[in-house]
Protein backbone atom coordinates (compact mmCIF):
# COMPACT_ATOMS: atom_id res chain seq x y z
CA UNK A 1 0.00 0.00 0.00
CA UNK A 2 2.89 2.41 0.93
CA UNK A 3 4.20 1.73 -2.68
CA UNK A 4 0.84 2.34 -4.27
CA UNK A 5 0.44 6.05 -2.11
CA UNK A 6 4.55 7.09 -3.29
CA UNK A 7 4.12 8.07 -6.75
CA UNK A 8 0.74 10.13 -5.71
CA UNK A 9 2.59 11.82 -2.85
CA UNK A 10 5.60 12.90 -4.60
CA UNK A 11 3.77 13.39 -8.59
CA UNK A 12 0.43 15.22 -7.52
CA UNK A 13 -0.71 15.16 -3.91
CA UNK A 14 -0.02 18.01 -2.54
CA UNK A 15 0.09 18.49 1.28
CA UNK A 16 -3.06 21.08 0.96
CA UNK A 17 -5.19 18.09 -0.63
CA UNK A 18 -3.52 15.23 1.53
CA UNK A 19 -4.38 17.32 4.83
CA UNK A 20 -7.94 16.59 4.68
CA UNK A 21 -6.34 12.76 5.02
CA UNK A 22 -4.29 12.90 8.12
CA UNK A 23 -4.50 9.00 8.96
CA UNK A 24 -2.90 8.41 5.48
CA UNK A 25 -0.50 10.45 5.95
CA UNK A 26 0.44 9.71 9.63
CA UNK A 27 0.58 6.02 8.35
CA UNK A 28 2.54 6.78 4.74
CA UNK A 29 5.00 9.26 6.63
CA UNK A 30 5.64 6.47 9.36
CA UNK A 31 6.38 3.63 6.95
CA UNK A 32 8.22 5.69 3.91
CA UNK A 33 10.90 6.23 7.31
CA UNK A 34 11.64 2.70 8.42
CA UNK A 35 15.40 1.78 7.11
CA UNK A 36 13.63 -0.80 4.74
CA UNK A 37 11.52 1.52 2.86
CA UNK A 38 14.14 4.06 2.82
CA UNK A 39 17.00 1.61 1.03
CA UNK A 40 14.83 1.60 -1.84
CA UNK A 41 13.13 4.91 -1.85
CA UNK A 42 15.34 7.17 -0.96
CA UNK A 43 14.45 10.18 0.41
CA UNK A 44 10.90 10.87 -0.30
CA UNK A 45 9.43 14.07 -0.90
CA UNK A 46 5.82 15.64 -1.43
CA UNK A 47 4.57 17.09 -4.14
CA UNK A 48 4.89 21.06 -4.21
CA UNK A 49 2.38 21.74 -6.79
CA UNK A 50 -0.16 19.55 -9.28
CA UNK A 51 1.91 19.50 -12.96
CA UNK A 52 -0.28 20.88 -15.73
CA UNK A 53 -2.60 18.44 -17.50
CA UNK A 54 -1.76 18.63 -21.05
CA UNK A 55 -5.60 19.18 -23.38
CA UNK A 56 -5.13 15.47 -26.00
CA UNK A 57 -5.87 16.80 -29.51
CA UNK A 58 -7.89 15.04 -31.79
CA UNK A 59 -6.37 12.13 -33.97
CA UNK A 60 -5.86 13.32 -37.64
CA UNK A 61 -8.12 11.75 -40.18
CA UNK A 62 -5.92 10.07 -43.11
CA UNK A 63 -6.79 11.37 -46.37
CA UNK A 64 -8.25 9.59 -48.96
CA UNK A 65 -5.89 8.52 -52.30
CA UNK A 66 -7.11 10.62 -54.81
CA UNK A 67 -8.50 9.45 -57.64
CA UNK A 68 -6.68 8.81 -61.32
CA UNK A 69 -8.32 10.71 -64.12
CA UNK A 70 -9.59 8.34 -66.73
CA UNK A 71 -8.27 9.64 -70.48
CA UNK A 72 -11.55 10.75 -71.49
CA UNK A 73 -12.18 12.93 -68.56
CA UNK A 74 -10.85 17.00 -69.22
CA UNK A 75 -8.11 18.45 -67.12
CA UNK A 76 -9.83 21.00 -64.80
CA UNK A 77 -8.22 24.08 -64.15
CA UNK A 78 -7.48 24.14 -60.67
CA UNK A 79 -8.84 27.85 -59.22
CA UNK A 80 -6.72 29.82 -57.39
CA UNK A 81 -8.02 31.09 -53.77
CA UNK A 82 -7.19 34.63 -53.45
CA UNK A 83 -6.26 34.89 -49.65
CA UNK A 84 -8.11 37.50 -47.70
CA UNK A 85 -6.21 40.00 -45.37
CA UNK A 86 -6.91 38.47 -41.89
CA UNK A 87 -8.37 40.86 -39.25
CA UNK A 88 -5.62 41.80 -36.56
CA UNK A 89 -6.11 40.34 -33.40
CA UNK A 90 -6.00 42.08 -30.50
CA UNK A 91 -2.94 41.82 -28.29
CA UNK A 92 -3.66 40.63 -24.26
CA UNK A 93 -1.33 42.32 -22.05
CA UNK A 94 -0.15 39.65 -19.84
CA UNK A 95 -1.11 40.66 -16.04
CA UNK A 96 1.96 40.71 -13.77
CA UNK A 97 2.71 38.26 -11.17
CA UNK A 98 0.90 39.16 -7.98
CA UNK A 99 3.60 39.67 -4.71
CA UNK A 100 3.26 36.52 -2.68
CA UNK A 101 1.60 37.23 0.56
CA UNK A 102 4.21 37.81 3.39
CA UNK A 103 4.01 35.27 6.85
CA UNK A 104 2.34 36.89 9.45
CA UNK A 105 5.29 36.51 11.40
CA UNK A 106 7.98 38.94 9.13
CA UNK A 107 5.34 41.62 10.02
CA UNK A 108 6.18 41.66 13.44
CA UNK A 109 8.24 43.86 15.51
CA UNK A 110 12.30 43.06 15.26
CA UNK A 111 13.48 41.18 17.76
CA UNK A 112 16.43 41.38 19.51
CA UNK A 113 16.93 37.47 19.59
CA UNK A 114 18.75 35.79 16.00
CA UNK A 115 17.34 32.49 15.78
CA UNK A 116 20.25 31.88 13.06
CA UNK A 117 22.67 33.19 15.61
CA UNK A 118 21.36 30.46 18.40
CA UNK A 119 21.32 27.26 16.26
CA UNK A 120 24.49 28.61 15.45
CA UNK A 121 25.94 28.32 19.10
CA UNK A 122 24.00 25.23 19.61
CA UNK A 123 25.63 23.64 16.87
CA UNK A 124 29.02 24.66 17.36
CA UNK A 125 29.22 24.11 21.19
CA UNK A 126 30.91 20.54 21.90
CA UNK A 127 31.54 20.81 25.33
CA UNK A 128 30.95 23.17 28.60
CA UNK A 129 27.62 22.73 26.91
CA UNK A 130 25.67 24.68 30.22
CA UNK A 131 27.94 27.08 30.80
CA UNK A 132 28.33 28.07 26.95
CA UNK A 133 25.27 27.20 25.23
CA UNK A 134 22.56 27.14 28.29
CA UNK A 135 23.65 30.48 28.94
CA UNK A 136 24.20 32.01 25.97
CA UNK A 137 20.61 30.96 24.84
CA UNK A 138 18.95 32.71 28.34
CA UNK A 139 21.32 35.84 27.46
CA UNK A 140 19.41 36.11 23.44
CA UNK A 141 16.24 34.85 24.60
CA UNK A 142 13.44 37.78 24.19
CA UNK A 143 10.13 37.14 25.60
CA UNK A 144 8.37 40.06 23.61
CA UNK A 145 9.37 38.25 20.51
CA UNK A 146 9.93 34.51 20.96
CA UNK A 147 7.82 32.07 23.13
CA UNK A 148 8.87 28.54 24.66
CA UNK A 149 6.55 25.19 24.75
CA UNK A 150 6.56 21.99 26.01
CA UNK A 151 4.47 19.14 24.62
CA UNK A 152 3.67 15.81 25.60
CA UNK A 153 2.61 13.08 23.09
CA UNK A 154 -1.21 11.86 24.11
CA UNK A 155 -0.56 8.75 22.87
CA UNK A 156 2.37 7.03 24.59
CA UNK A 157 0.83 3.42 25.60
CA UNK A 158 1.30 3.43 21.60
CA UNK A 159 4.75 3.47 21.72
CA UNK A 160 5.36 -0.21 22.35
CA UNK A 161 8.08 -0.71 19.72
CA UNK A 162 11.13 1.23 19.86
CA UNK A 163 12.17 2.06 15.92
CA UNK A 164 8.40 2.48 14.82
CA UNK A 165 8.41 5.73 17.77
CA UNK A 166 11.64 7.16 16.93
CA UNK A 167 10.30 7.23 13.28
CA UNK A 168 6.97 8.99 14.36
CA UNK A 169 8.94 11.34 15.67
CA UNK A 170 11.47 11.73 12.44
CA UNK A 171 8.10 12.29 10.33
CA UNK A 172 6.67 14.87 12.69
CA UNK A 173 10.14 16.88 12.40
CA UNK A 174 10.43 16.47 8.63
CA UNK A 175 6.31 17.86 8.49
CA UNK A 176 7.15 20.75 10.67
CA UNK A 177 9.88 22.17 8.01
CA UNK A 178 7.47 24.61 6.56
CA UNK A 179 8.58 26.61 10.02
CA UNK A 180 12.16 26.20 10.01
CA UNK A 181 12.36 30.06 9.83
CA UNK A 182 10.90 30.34 13.03
CA UNK A 183 11.38 27.72 15.24
CA UNK A 184 13.82 25.41 17.09
CA UNK A 185 12.83 22.19 18.77
CA UNK A 186 13.57 19.39 20.70
CA UNK A 187 12.07 16.16 21.25
CA UNK A 188 13.06 13.55 23.41
CA UNK A 189 12.15 9.75 23.28
CA UNK A 190 12.45 8.41 27.08
CA UNK A 191 12.37 5.02 28.70
CA UNK A 192 14.46 2.47 28.30
CA UNK A 193 12.03 -0.37 27.69
CA UNK A 194 8.19 -0.16 26.28
CA UNK A 195 5.77 1.97 26.42
CA UNK A 196 8.07 4.91 25.38
CA UNK A 197 7.03 8.33 26.28
CA UNK A 198 7.63 11.32 23.84
CA UNK A 199 7.76 15.20 24.57
CA UNK A 200 9.41 18.15 23.29
CA UNK A 201 10.36 21.64 23.96
CA UNK A 202 9.79 24.18 21.31
CA UNK A 203 10.80 27.50 20.60
CA UNK A 204 8.23 29.67 18.11
CA UNK A 205 8.73 33.22 16.91
CA UNK A 206 5.96 35.05 18.48
CA UNK A 207 4.35 34.88 21.57
CA UNK A 208 1.55 32.00 20.37
CA UNK A 209 2.25 28.75 18.33
CA UNK A 210 1.83 30.38 14.64
CA UNK A 211 -1.73 29.70 13.58
CA UNK A 212 0.12 28.33 9.82
CA UNK A 213 1.76 25.30 11.96
CA UNK A 214 -1.02 24.57 13.77
CA UNK A 215 -2.71 24.57 10.32
CA UNK A 216 -0.73 22.88 8.18
CA UNK A 217 1.19 20.56 10.30
CA UNK A 218 -1.50 17.93 11.56
CA UNK A 219 0.95 15.84 14.34
CA UNK A 220 -0.15 19.27 16.17
CA UNK A 221 -2.86 17.89 17.17
CA UNK A 222 -1.49 14.59 18.82
CA UNK A 223 0.26 16.75 21.54
CA UNK A 224 -0.76 18.35 24.52
CA UNK A 225 0.93 22.10 24.26
CA UNK A 226 1.95 24.01 27.57
CA UNK A 227 3.81 27.48 27.44
CA UNK A 228 6.22 27.41 29.34
CA UNK A 229 6.64 30.08 32.18
CA UNK A 230 10.34 31.53 32.23
CA UNK A 231 9.71 32.74 35.56
CA UNK A 232 9.35 29.40 36.91
CA UNK A 233 13.08 28.56 38.13
CA UNK A 234 11.61 24.79 38.15
CA UNK A 235 10.09 24.98 34.35
CA UNK A 236 13.51 27.29 33.58
CA UNK A 237 15.93 24.18 34.39
CA UNK A 238 13.59 21.47 32.59
CA UNK A 239 14.06 23.69 29.31
CA UNK A 240 17.49 23.62 30.39
CA UNK A 241 17.52 20.13 30.85
CA UNK A 242 16.00 19.51 27.56
CA UNK A 243 17.65 21.44 25.68
CA UNK A 244 21.32 19.60 26.67
CA UNK A 245 19.85 15.76 26.42
CA UNK A 246 20.36 15.57 30.22
CA UNK A 247 20.06 12.48 31.29
CA UNK A 248 18.39 10.90 33.06
CA UNK A 249 15.65 13.33 32.66
CA UNK A 250 12.78 12.82 34.66
CA UNK A 251 14.06 9.86 36.76
CA UNK A 252 14.15 7.79 33.86
CA UNK A 253 16.68 7.29 30.76
CA UNK A 254 16.65 8.45 26.97
CA UNK A 255 15.88 6.26 24.12
CA UNK A 256 17.35 9.22 21.89
CA UNK A 257 16.92 12.69 21.36
CA UNK A 258 16.20 14.60 17.75
CA UNK A 259 17.10 18.22 17.06
CA UNK A 260 14.91 20.72 14.73
CA UNK A 261 16.88 23.78 13.80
Amino acid sequence: MTCNLVMGFTRIMTKSFTSEFPHVERYFWTMVNQPNFSKILGDVKQADSIPPVQSAKKPVQAKEPAKSRTKDEPKKEAKKDVPKPKAEEPVEEEEAPKPKPKNPLDLLPPSKMILDEWKRLYSNTKSNFREVAIKGFWDMYDPEGYSLWFCDYKYNDENTVSFVTLNKVSGFLQRMDLARKYAFGKMLIIGSEPPFKVKGLWLFRGKEIPQFVMDECYDMELYDWTKVDVSDEVQKERVNQMIEDHEPFEGEALLDAKCFK
